[in-house]
């Protein structure tokens, strides 16, 4: 290996299950050391015997090192340590990184929803971001992000240079596609207390993805038009920051009894959720990407979302977009979807379509020309 440009990337994310960071950084990395046996990747992880990384353990290209993991100020000097130590050409980082880097540094900014929503988040979380997010855009020498809108975002807000942002749209992994066994898979909607008619929620439980009023348009469903409808909603998801009167909220529903919250289900099960729901709804307020919602798609499960931030130039015109305040207006479509089968096939069928025009492998031939273009 001596010899070859080496890449460093924080990993950490990867130990993570049931996040937006993680599924990316997996992925991600997947996809690249299967494109690129050429250069030498330094994998950082504060878990090394995370049963994940067992697939790393054989291959030439890729090195586990391990980082502390007690606090993030203590990885981030950690990182530093050992990215001093290792001195890759190149390191890709979430966000932010080590203070002190002497290389070349790619950040993956998904999003600045702190900025623009505070409320949506702990704050000293909030303070965090604010502080080093505009930091490391500013140090970067590119940055890598999810979407369009988010690119824009940081020119409008941070004053980013436009040339060092590259915009590498999330992929879908082939995991998820329409259930082939329907029938033999209801023993795992059994495990979770879900009947044959549900309506389905994939996400953390933050107060940014609006789960108030997700329940205020439930409610509105349920009681249709003088009878009430058979659904559940299921909440799919592990709680983040929800403020007790939020949950309070929620809890208060005449309908409480119909809505799941199934905490986290392993990825092996979400794509027989979503295959298997009358639809998918998500009323985020604000997303970098909205990877949920290609998700659903690829399964062949139609999709209500938000007419807001990155959520139109994802779907396109394979979901019903609607505004994410207008607890009615999420209740209409959901009542458009059940009562109309043809409508239901047409955004499958658009669905399953513009699923395929997102890979994995396209994210991670963005990051590979940024490294080319970086590479001593």
């Amino acid at each position: 290996m001596a010899g070859k440009t080496s890449i460093g990337i924080d990993f950490h994310f990867a130990e993570r299950e049931g996040t937006g960071n993680c599924t990316y950084m997996r992925n991600l990395v997947e996809s690249v050391l299967a494109m690129d046996k050429e250069r030498r990747y330094l994998l950082y992880v504060t878990e090394p015997g995370h049963p994940y990384y067992e697939r790393f353990r054989s291959m030439g290209n890729a090195a586990l090192i391990p980082v502390a993991g007690s606090s993030a100020p203590a990885r981030m000097l950690s990182l530093a340590r050992a990215t001093f130590r290792d001195r890759p050409d190149i390191l890709h980082v979430n966000y932010y990184g080590p203070p002190w880097y002497r290389g070349k540094l790619v950040v993956t900014v998904h999003d600045i929803s702190y900025h623009h929503l505070p409320d949506c988040f702990p704050l000293r979380e909030r303070l965090k971001n604010e502080l080093f997010i505009p930091l490391y855009i500013r140090r970067a020498a590119r940055i890598l992000t999810v979407s369009e809108y988010s690119k824009q975002d940081m020119i409008a807000v941070y004053g980013a240079a436009p040339e060092k942002i590259v915009v590498g749209y999330n992929g879908v992994n082939p995991l998820f596609r329409p259930p082939e066994n329907p029938g033999e898979d209801m023993a795992i909607l059994n495990k979770y207390g879900i009947g044959e008619d549900f309506i389905l929620y994939i996400g953390r439980l933050n107060r940014r993805k609006n789960l108030q009023v997700l329940i205020a348009a439930f409610n509105a469903f349920k009681r249709g038009r003088g009878q009430e409808r058979p659904h559940q909603l299921v909440v799919v998801g592990r709680r983040d920051f929800l403020p007790a009167e939020d949950m309070a909220t929620i809890d208060a529903s005449p309908y409480r009894g119909d809505v799941i919250f199934t905490g986290y289900v392993p990825d092996g099960h979400l794509p027989l959720l979503y295959g298997l729901a009358t639809l998918f709804v998500y009323p985020s307020l604000f997303e970098g990407f909205g990877l949920p919602c290609l998700e659903a798609m690829a399964c062949g499960c139609p999709v209500v979302t938000s007419n807001t931030t990155s959520l139109p130039e994802v779907v396109g015109t394979a979901g019903i977009l609607i505004n994410p305040n207008d607890h009615m207006e999420i209740c209409k479509a959901m009542e458009e979807l059940v009562n109309d089968a043809g409508k239901r096939a047409v955004l499958i069928a658009r669905g399953r379509e513009r699923a395929r025009q997102f890979t994995w492998q396209r994210t991670a031939a963005k990051f590979l020309d940024i490294v080319a273009n970086l590479s001593p």
